[in-house]
């Protein structure tokens, strides 16, 4: 009996303690030093440090743990010299990992896919300069190739420099279709693959017809997640950037709680979460 006494005394003095501390808060595009206990002590402070391409609103950058409760928490805005994504350049890659605001004076570059080579921009880089992307490079057929139609040969060199566009004799320029590159051509036909991130929907092969027009065209439709920090920071995950995730793909992140880990699937282009964990249960 005198150990349930203890014991009880323990739980109403911790219950007390905790009362008054506050749990980590949530800052949309904002960091700040994490606590290993996974909560604050009464009168703690914290100085929030906004993301790149954001800014502190009315220059406030603290807040104060009182009673449970936080202070008014400051706002990281989005700064005007801040870009938005880099543009699509056609038959060209991003080589950067995926993030919808860039700080001014980020730099982005692309690589041209198999069978193109850049012209226009000799660095392969684009940077943000006061809201708006410097211009890249332009992505040009590199190589010639020689056709045949309806049997016989007939040679005819193309090549996709800046103002033109490759060609099938019969029916002229081959079709763009946006996040595809073209894998197989044949004299009278073209078939298409969807980049990474997407998925094809539609005929695999374009068909050129008799009358000089094109077979029903496929799309490439979006098939990943995007896991957004500032969306998701209330669930306690803890990542500064946002990441692309493919479709069924399933993935371990850190929370904002020590050595706890949250549990997140990609499903219908639709993110999935569990709640923070250690990660020995998820096994």
């Amino acid at each position: 009996m005198r150990h349930v006494a203890v014991l009880l005394m323990v739980t109403l003095v911790c219950s007390s303690s905790d009362e008054s501390s506050c749990l980590p808060p949530t800052i949309p595009n904002g960091k700040y030093p994490e606590n290993s206990n996974g909560w604050y002590e009464d009168g703690s402070r914290l100085r929030i440090t906004c993301d790149g391409g954001f800014e502190h609103q009315n220059q406030m950058n603290t807040t104060i743990c009182g009673n449970g409760k936080w202070s008014s928490a400051p706002v990281c805005e989005r700064s005007m010299s801040a870009c938005s994504a880099p543009p699509k350049i056609p038959h060209a890659v991003i080589i950067h990992g995926y993030q919808e605001v860039f700080a001014a004076g980020s730099e982005v570059q692309y690589e041209c896919e198999d069978g193109y080579t850049a012209e226009g921009a000799h660095n392969k880089k684009s940077v943000c300069t006061q809201g708006s992307w410097t211009q890249g490079p332009t992505c040009s057929k590199s190589e010639g190739v020689t056709l045949s139609l309806c049997g016989s040969r007939v040679s005819r060199r193309y090549s996709a420099k800046k103002g033109t566009d490759s060609a099938v004799p019969w029916c002229g320029a081959r079709p763009y279709i946006e996040n595809a590159v073209i894998v197989e051509e044949g004299p009278m036909y073209l078939k298409y693959q969807c980049n990474g991130f997407y998925n094809l929907a539609g005929p695999e092969a374009v068909n050129c017809y008799s009358d000089r027009s094109w077979s029903e065209l496929p799309t490439c439709e979006e098939a990943f997640c995007v896991v957004d920090p500032a969306r998701y920071a209330g669930y306690g995950l803890a990542v500064t950037q946002s990441e692309y995730m493919r479709e069924g793909e399933q993935k371990d992140f850190p929370c904002t709680a020590r050595d706890k880990y949250i549990y997140v699937q990609c499903t219908n282009r639709r993110i999935a979460l569990s709640q923070c964990n250690y990660l020995s249960l998820y096994i």
